[in-house]
């Protein structure tokens, strides 16, 4: 597995502090203050749609210590994705797997590091700040707001030793500052906002919804109010998921939960949560899928793609074909060339001429798949990194 197993869990809580007096122990019910007018003073429209930089971190080095390495590529119009001669480096902290944020403008990326902090740095290969929030919070996921002024990180601790999700404010030059805890979790590790409503995956709980209830829907208002819980659901009835692979339908009806955990005896799984305006209902579990380790929605209709990466070696699509239209597991997409080594995290593309197009972080590869409007799922190449255990790669992220 590339993402935390349970017993790194338990090696996290044993180290973190839980002394009221740390910062990261602020009442999680107080009401929190949006900056005013940040998006629009830092002028974080969106993009125009074309040219893109993708990002992968480079967490070995030669000698196959560990890397604190970056590398930025460019990707057309068209979607070729190349790499600068020589490669455009940087370095932040180790980040060995996780998904990459940018803010709207595609001009400042966030990265969840393997120490907790985030990583923060420009598109140009500025670094802002090489890992933000020691002793605040232990990251493993960012999202950032669609207006671009607040990012949320996601820790996936348990609630008693900081879980939950964290609001920063970022400031016009990128740089991060902690607003506070926005929702208190015990190991969230999913985080999808839609508008007035989010929808987090935790293997325990979240705010007071029930325990082990992992799909829950939140009434979110960002960081101006208190978010509190509309509806959850058991998505997958055991009570002991670990959650990997977290993502939302187009038609935002079906939530899509991975289970990685190695250690319960159940074969890995994937769930599939119906979603009402204020329901959440679980409809099916589509099993064995081996540490599903990320999860993207087609953006043209009811099709998904997940990577199976330990053991599994595959990505595979997922569609409503069964019975009465249940979720089912097609099968593993049609490589082109190769199949995956160590498929893991991806970066999706949701708009513009490349919308639908997905970019997989292999072992020394990125794979470019892409949807279509027929539920199809093509592989239209890789993009080779080269022999070397400096070439290994983890992070991954798109502008957008």
């Amino acid at each position: 597995m590339r993402r935390a197993s349970l017993s790194l869990l338990v090696i996290l809580a044993a180290c973190r502090s839980d002394d009221p007096g740390h910062p990261i122990h602020g009442d999680p019910d107080a009401p929190r203050v949006d900056p005013p007018d940040a998006a629009s003073s830092c002028g974080r429209t969106l993009a125009p749609d074309g040219a893109r930089t993708l990002v992968v971190s480079k967490p070995y080095t030669a000698a196959s210590d560990p890397a604190t390495t970056y590398e930025l590529l460019d990707l057309s119009a068209t979607g070729t994705l190349t790499r600068h001669t020589p490669p455009a480096l940087f370095a932040m902290h180790r980040a060995a797997f996780g998904a990459i944020a940018f803010t709207p403008d595609g001009k400042i990326g966030m990265v969840p590091q393997a120490d907790g902090t985030v990583g923060v740095f420009g598109t140009d290969g500025q670094v802002i700040d090489p890992g933000f929030g020691m002793d605040m919070f232990y990251a493993s996921r960012v999202v950032i707001d669609p207006g671009g002024a607040v990012a949320y990180v996601v820790d996936s601790d348990t609630q008693a030793n900081g879980g939950g999700i964290y609001a920063l404010r970022i400031g016009c030059d990128g740089k991060p500052s902690l607003i506070g805890k926005v929702a208190a979790a015990s190991t969230p590790n999913g985080l999808v906002l839609d508008g007035t409503r989010a929808f987090v995956a935790a293997g325990q709980q979240v705010l007071d919804a029930p325990a082990s209830n992992e799909a829950v829907m939140l009434h979110w208002d960002g960081t101006t109010s208190a978010p509190a819980v509309t509806a959850s659901a058991n998505a997958f009835a055991t009570g002991d998921a670990i959650v990997g692979g977290f993502a939302l339908g187009v038609d935002k009806k079906t939530l899509f939960i991975g289970d990685t955990n190695a250690f319960s005896g159940i074969p890995n799984r994937v769930a599939v949560v119906g979603v009402g305006a204020d329901s959440l209902v679980p409809a099916t579990i589509l099993t064995p899928i081996a540490d599903p380790e990320a999860i993207v929605a087609s953006p043209f209709g009811n099709v998904a793609v997940v990577t199976s990466t330990a053991d599994g070696d595959a990505i595979l699509v997922l569609d409503d074909g069964g019975t009465n239209h249940a979720w089912r597991i097609r099968g593993p997409v049609a490589y082109s060339g190769a199949g995956p080594m160590l498929p893991g995290d991806m970066a999706p593309i949701t708009r513009g001429a490349l919308e639908g197009h997905v970019f997989v972080s292999e072992l020394s590869s990125i794979r470019h798949l892409a949807f279509d409007d027929n539920g199809g799922v093509t592989d239209l190449g890789s993009l080779q990194f080269g022999d070397g255990i400096d070439q290994i790669l983890g992070a991954i992220g798109v502008t957008p």
